[in-house]
């Protein structure tokens, strides 16, 4: 005799295949679920962060690092470059060029001490040459990753206009075509298709306009400034192939 299944136990059935059935990720979902939250509820996630003990401490070490404000904006935008978004990007970099010249300044100092008086030269030598090092090499290392990151865009821009051109030839807008470009461009071009999902990101939050010029600003570079201009010329439309012919990589 066969034993008909209970309607709770076939509920429970369909919940474990859904559970094992992966889900794709779906930017709808997502905002539905965000929005039917409190503000104070979806900004718990990055309020937890900058306001943990470990935030507190890099924060008081960066204070101690004084910077002119035309540095601190200079480091800020390698930051971008260099595809670092982390909101205590720049507390992180300042803690350890602080914490290098500590080091510095305790292993060189207390080596002053014991060395004999002709070695004590190069004792407070190796002590300035130590706490500059400290000082420089982070900044410098940035600068490099900030350097190749757009030189990897820059490299990946000719690939992205052709994207765009068949995603105008198919009528797509802008949204959707930069989705596409991002989703197409990963395996080759991870990071300027890294930008790209940031931009369809806060296009979803905020405007098209908005993620257009932090895109602009973030990247800095001649070709995505014009090609920038000639999406936000477009302005949720469906954009042609002659708005797009006239920039060059």
């Amino acid at each position: 005799m066969i034993k008909p299944i209970a309607r709770s136990e076939s509920r429970r059935a369909e919940n474990d295949r859904s559970r094992r059935a992966p889900r794709e990720w779906n930017p709808d979902r997502v905002l539905k679920r965000l929005s039917s939250q409190p503000l104070d509820e979806r900004m718990l996630s990055a309020a937890e962060g900058e306001n943990s003990a470990v935030a507190h401490v890099l924060k008081c070490v960066a204070l101690a690092l004084p910077e002119t404000p035309a540095h601190s904006e200079r480091i800020q935008a390698d930051l971008k470059r260099a595809g670092d978004y982390q909101p205590l990007a720049p507390q992180k970099l300042a803690t350890i060029r602080y914490v290098g010249m500590i080091v510095s300044l305790v292993v060189f100092g207390t080596l002053t001490l014991y060395v004999s008086p002709q070695s004590e030269p190069w004792s407070m030598a190796a002590l300035l040459i130590g706490m500059l090092a400290a000082w420089w090499l982070p900044v410098w290392h940035l600068q490099r990753r900030a350097s190749r990151r757009t030189h990897a865009i820059e490299l990946g821009i000719p690939d992205l206009l052709d994207l765009l051109r068949v995603c105008a030839s198919q009528g797509l807008t802008v949204p959707v075509a930069l989705a596409t470009a991002s989703r197409e461009l990963r395996p080759i071009h991870p990071a300027i298709a890294d930008d790209l999902a940031i931009v369809c990101r806060q296009a979803e939050l905020t405007s098209l306009a908005q993620a257009l010029e932090a895109f602009e600003t973030r990247v800095d570079l001649p070709e995505i400034r014009s090609l920038v201009t000639q999406l936000l010329e477009t302005d949720m439309r469906p954009f042609d192939q002659p708005a797009l012919v006239g920039i060059q990589s």
